[in-house]
């Protein structure tokens, strides 16, 4: 195998285009592209936000972006520490098998020790064979959990319900 140049960078807000693309790539590869509700108003409120609420690596090939991982932090209980949460982590078909992937998981690993994390966490598909077999080869285990998920229109009647009369929000 040739050796390729591969460039890990930081998104910028000029990137914009660029990220919806590569979230809509992932999604048509995953079988979700019904489930996309991404604009790019949306991204530059939150990608881009003070503090963002997550960050976007671009991997570049010749000056050409051909893949991207989207992070955020979470909180480990359990640690009693950051984790950093790869949200998608994506490679084009084409240019799979180049060591992208790599370079993008090697990245991540460096930010997650640059703020002290316990943990890298993400998801896989139980049937994306291929991607499974890759983060084992870097050392991953592959838990058999649940991921659980309510979306925003259960979120909006779960809040309305009121099991206690006496009940006070502590947030606001």
């Amino acid at each position: 195998m040739d050796e390729i140049d591969i460039k890990i960078r930081l998104a910028t807000i000029e990137d914009l285009e660029l990220i919806l693309g590569f979230i809509s790539q992932k999604a048509k590869f995953d079988r979700y592209p019904h489930s996309l509700e991404i604009t790019i108003d949306k991204l530059r409120q939150t990608l881009f936000a003070q503090p963002p609420l997550a960050q976007v690596l671009l991997a570049q090939v010749d000056d050409v972006a051909v893949g991207f991982a989207l992070f955020s932090y979470a909180y480990s209980s359990f640690l009693a520490q950051l984790t950093l949460w790869v949200g998608d982590l994506y490679v084009q078909p084409l240019m799979r098998g180049k060591g992208i992937g790599t370079a993008l998981l090697q990245r991540l690993a460096q930010i997650a020790q640059e703020a002290n994390c316990g943990r890298l966490e993400w998801t896989v598909a139980d049937g994306n064979t291929r991607a499974i077999a890759f983060y084992q080869k870097h050392g991953t285990q592959v838990l058999n959990v649940r991921l659980c998920r309510i979306e925003r229109s259960t979120i909006l009647q779960l809040a309305g319900k009121r099991t206690d009369k006496r009940f006070t929000a502590f947030y606001k």
